[in-house]
């Protein structure tokens, strides 16, 4: 398997070999971003630097030679290379999608939260926990790149972050609820401003049956958000309160699945500084 989620490397019956060089991880990351689709040259030079240096195109081939016999040797992908007319070469990383870690992962995470919006939550749960198994680190974390490919790195830890909030909802609806609890606070101890962990939080409390320990989650989560955005929570953590308030678990449900859409969408469920809010 190719690794780029944590340390690159190429896997193969157990054993990992890592490229010696940062910018032969960094063209394995590139290369592995769409495999089986050609990458221009000019692309290429694009993701490995922010300002190519004079000898970018010798050095980029002695990294695709390099690149291409480590994955001759680990037997894991092809990568081949022709003429593009006016584009110059093109490189092209042939490996099937369960053989490239990201591509594996975000399946995963999409079959994973299919099955919790369909109300599949013991089999979400165990989707999202093999997609987990996957993540090793900061993608990338160990190669060379330009901005360009680090935002595409950047994607893919936060779809690592929506992973761990599903799987948190996944264990509340699987039970038991202090499973639930355990990872909304691991979330939260590294995004003290993300929403969704919150209101996963608080509906854990509420289903093991402790309203004063689901409200004191939400006050606690308001006055941090005060206190560090000057703002209010949303409407519909709000609404979470209320149904806590009211003991409906249908409510609490319903208001979970609210916030996970919005999620998905990006209106909800990030730092709150980055999406409309209530201000004081």
């Amino acid at each position: 398997m190719i690794r780029i989620l944590g340390p690159v490397c190429i896997e193969a019956a157990g054993v990992e070999r890592a490229p010696t060089s940062v910018m032969v991880r960094g063209a394995l990351v590139a290369l592995s971003l769409d495999p089986g689709t050609g990458m221009s040259q000019s692309r290429l030079l694009e993701l490995l630097w922010d300002e190519p240096p004079a000898s970018a195109n010798a050095n980029l081939r002695q990294y695709v030679s390099r690149l291409r016999r480590e994955l001759q040797v680990a037997g894991r992908g092809v990568l081949s290379g022709r003429r593009a007319g006016r584009l110059g070469v093109s490189y092209q990383l042939d490996a099937p999608d369960c053989e490239v870690d990201h591509r594996l992962f975000a399946d995963l995470v999409r079959t994973g939260r299919r099955l919790l919006d369909t109300g599949y939550s013991v089999e979400s749960e165990r989707v999202l926990g093999r997609a987990l198994a996957l993540w090793r680190g900061p993608a990338g974390v160990d190669a060379a790149g330009s901005v360009r490919l680090r935002r595409h790195l950047a994607a893919f830890d936060a779809l690592w972050l929506h992973c761990r909030e599903d799987l948190a909802e996944a264990a509340l609806y699987a039970g038991p609820c202090a499973q639930a609890v355990v990872r909304a606070r691991s979330i939260i101890a590294d995004h003290p401003l993300r929403e969704r962990p919150w209101a996963v939080l608080m509906a854990a409390h509420h289903g093991d049956g402790d309203l004063s320990e689901a409200l004191a989650a939400y006050q606690e989560f308001r006055r941090l958000l005060r206190a560090e955005l000057g703002v209010e929570p949303s409407r519909n953590l709000a609404s979470l309160q209320s149904a806590v308030l009211n003991r409906s678990a249908i409510a609490v449900q319903s208001l979970l699945g609210a916030i996970r859409t919005a999620d998905l969408h990006g209106s909800g469920g990030g730092p709150v500084g980055a999406r409309s809010v209530t201000t004081v």
